[in-house]
Order: structure tokens, then C-alpha cells, then sequence
């Protein structure tokens, strides 16, 4: 005999009922979207999954469905919701409504509970039960520090997708979010942004060292103006500065900057928003020379630019020099980023770039053994490249949860041999 689902509390639907549903399906699809829990089981929709698998077995292409996943704090708000969302739309025999209320008892709900969700009197509830024995009512507590009856709806995480494998994403996200997901529904794009918000509001609540070395890197955790770093000692500055709009007067201090501690002639490589890039140069120009723009074209998931309906499959990085630009190598302008290479882990900073364009640039910029620098370390995508092209790196960020999360992948990725 097949095990009944956990979360299956009401009865099958007749065979009429699951017929026209069944036919509904093949003619239109699953439309309603199945609702799972945080660990992925399945808490409504058992019978349109059960109808769609069987469609599938008999040869029919069924296409995939929509889902909602959502967190709950405990079994009994699940069991709550589940009875929210079908009670309204089953009309329960009396045996089936028996059958109901033993299975609520046997989730430790009170009588008045039960009675109340079902719609029954008290007397209705303790006859069905047939002298079970009594149980304490659970209450929840909501928002406003008040006990509530455990019936009382209470906003739960909740993600809408539409397919197993943004399923599989939304589940890792609210896994990564754990109690500090917000009480509502999401999209899938803004909880995986919140969950690399929440992981990186963890790294920074480790200790980072003032200064971390190893046989070919330094790490600093400063602020970039601060830097012990000699004046034109480095070959090649690569980065990716803030550019919000608060953030634009620092392209202006990173001029200055890449003037004061880069070789006579060598490059700066530094990308930018594309709202304000004219403002960004404009600002890089103040102590550099202006040489060119090149490109990172993303595969994937791309940006969309609301505010110029802009649907944005490339980020600009711009090259400028310190002093007269005097050419050593071939450089590309445009280059592409790997199937999948801009799309972040949960553990990955917000504003991680792909590791692939920046090796190229690593190379093209330098040669075997040279300095890189990255006044603006972040998750150290940079460190890595440069260390696994054989060039050596001085990297630093004022946020100590950037630092740890470089000195994590240095030490993962057993890059640069620590002294």
C-alpha cells in the first residue's frame, strides 16, 4: 500500500472529481501552482501532481508547473495552511470530516481549534473523535508579541517559481535566508539577492586580520586611500568600483589614486555602471589618460534596466592609463563570459564577477609575475585570476566581509601558499 503523503490531510478526490481534473490538466496543463514546503515536500497539489505524472506515463507532453515554496516555523502552521487552502474548496462527507478531526487530533490541535476551521460546533467535534482524550490548544505568536490561536494565518516566506530547477533554487535560498527571511511573497531574482545580503552579513561578522600575506598576495582590510603600497610599483590595477550614485566620487579618489601607485604608462581596467559611465570617465580622467571601453558579454541571466527599458547582455569596463599609454600586447575589447559564469552563488557577494573575463585581462594587461592590484577586493574574483595566472596580487576593502570571503577562497582554491 502506498504511504499517503504527510501532508495529504483531506480524502481523494471521487473518481469523477480526479477524471475531469485529470482532463483539465492534459488540455491546459497544471495552472494552480503546487505549494511545497522549505525542505520540498509537497503541502497542496498532491492530486494535480499525481494527475500530470500519469499523464506523462501515458506519452503525453505535459508541460512543467508553477510552484510556490514557502517557510514555515513549524508542522502545525503547515498543517493550518493546508487546511486554509482546501477546506474552502472540498466539501467533506461525515466519515471524510471524521477521518479529518482524529488526523488534527493527532497534530495536538484543541477541540475549539479543529471546530473552528471546520466549521463545526464543539459537541460535532468531540463525537467524531469518539473519546479521545483532550489536548492543550497551540498557540503562535504573532508580530505584535500577542498569542494567537495556531489557526490564525501568519505571513510565511513564500517564492514563486515555475520550474524543478528554479524549485531547486528557491529551496536553496530559503535555506540560506533561514530566520531571517521576510515574512512574504518574493521573487525568486530578490530572495537569492537577500540570501547573498544574509551570507554576507555573517562574513562580516567574523575577525579579519588588519593584514593577511601569503608567498605571492597581501590582503588588507582598509580603505583603498590607506594602502601601504609604493608609489609606480604596480603593473596593472583590475577592479570593480561601487557605482551607485552615492558611490561616484570615488572613481575620482581611484584616479588619483591609480596615478600615484602605477607604473609609468600601465593600465587601469576598472568596470562601470552604464546610468552614469559618462560621469564615471569624466572623473577617471582627472589624473589618467583615457585609452578605451571594452565589454563583458553575459550568458544567462542578464540586467534588466527598468528606467530605459534596456534588457542589458553586457558590462563595460573601462581602460585608462597613468601617464602616455605605451602598448606591450594585444588587448580584445570584448569578452565572453562562460554559460552560467554571472550567475551568483548564495554565498558569493552581491556583486561578484565572473573569474573568466578577469583571467583574460590579467593577461593581456601583464606579464607572468607582475603586480596586480584590487583596491576594491570584494570576493576576491581578481585574487583568484591573478594568482592562478602566475602573476603576484595586493588586493584590500574597507568591508570586513569582503575580506573574509577573499581570504576563504584563497585558502579554498590553496592559492598563493600562505607563510
Amino acid at each position: 500500500m502506498t504511504k499517503r503523503p504527510s501532508y495529504q490531510l483531506l480524502p481523494d478526490l471521487s473518481d469523477p472529481e480526479y477524471a475531469s481534473l485529470k482532463a483539465d490538466i492534459a488540455a491546459h496543463g497544471v495552472q494552480v501552482p503546487i505549494e511545497l514546503d522549505e525542505t520540498g515536500a509537497v503541502l497542496d497539489g498532491h492530486n494535480r501532481l499525481r494527475a500530470r505524472d500519469e499523464l506523462l506515463a501515458e506519452g503525453m507532453k505535459v508541460p512543467d508547473y508553477p510552484r510556490v515554496v514557502r517557510r514555515f516555523k513549524s508542522r502545525e502552521e503547515k498543517v493550518g495552511h493546508v487546511l486554509a487552502l482546501n477546506l474552502s474548496r472540498r466539501h467533506l462527507s461525515r466519515t471524510q470530516r471524521a477521518e479529518l478531526v482524529a488526523h488534527l487530533r493527532g497534530e495536538k490541535w484543541s477541540h475549539r481549534r479543529i471546530a473552528a476551521v471546520l466549521g463545526v460546533d464543539e459537541i460535532t467535534v468531540r463525537r467524531d473523535l469518539r473519546g479521545a482524550t483532550n489536548v492543550a490548544p497551540s498557540t503562535v505568536e504573532g508580530r505584535d508579541g500577542r498569542n494567537y490561536p495556531a489557526t490564525r494565518a501568519e505571513a510565511t516566506p513564500s517564492i514563486v517559481v515555475g520550474s524543478s530547477r528554479d524549485e531547486a533554487r528557491a529551496l536553496k535560498a530559503l535555506d540560506t535566508l533561514g530566520d531571517d527571511a521576510p515574512g512574504r511573497l518574493l521573487q525568486l531574482g530578490r530572495a537569492e539577492s537577500k540570501a547573498r545580503e544574509a551570507s554576507l552579513a555573517r562574513y562580516r561578522a567574523r575577525e579579519v586580520p588588519k593584514v593577511s600575506k601569503g608567498r605571492r598576495w597581501r590582503i588588507e582590510h582598509c580603505d583603498f586611500r590607506d594602502l601601504n603600497i609604493a608609489d609606480h610599483s604596480v603593473d596593472a590595477i583590475i577592479c570593480d568600483p561601487p557605482y551607485t550614485d552615492d558611490a561616484i566620487p570615488i572613481f575620482s579618489d581611484l584616479s588619483e589614486f591609480a596615478a600615484r601607485v602605477l607604473k609609468p604608462g600601465r593600465l587601469l581596467a576598472a568596470y562601470c555602471g552604464k546610468l552614469r559611465q559618462p560621469e564615471e570617465m569624466a572623473r577617471l580622467a582627472e589624473h589618467l589618460e583615457y585609452v578605451w571601453i571594452g565589454a563583458t558579454v553575459l550568458r544567462g541571466r542578464h540586467t534588466k534596466v527598468h528606467v530605459h527599458k534596456i534588457n542589458g547582455w553586457h558590462r563595460p569596463w573601462l581602460l585608462y592609463s597613468a601617464g602616455r599609454y605605451k602598448p606591450r600586447a594585444w588587448i580584445k575589447d570584448t569578452l565572453i563570459a562562460s554559460e552560467g559564469a554571472g550567475e551568483k552563488g548564495l554565498d558569493d557577494h552581491p556583486w561578484q564577477q565572473a573569474e573568466g573575463p578577469i583571467r583574460e585581462l590579467v593577461r593581456m594587461l601583464t606579464l607572468p609575475g607582475e603586480l596586480v592590484l584590487d583596491p576594491f577586493v570584494g570576493s576576491g574574483t581578481t585574487a583568484a585570476a591573478t594568482l592562478a595566472e602566475g602573476r603576484r596580487f595586493v588586493g584590500c576593502d574597507i568591508d570586513p566581509g569582503a575580506v573574509a570571503m577573499t581570504l576563504e577562497r584563497l585558502e579554498a582554491g590553496k592559492r598563493g601558499e600562505a607563510r
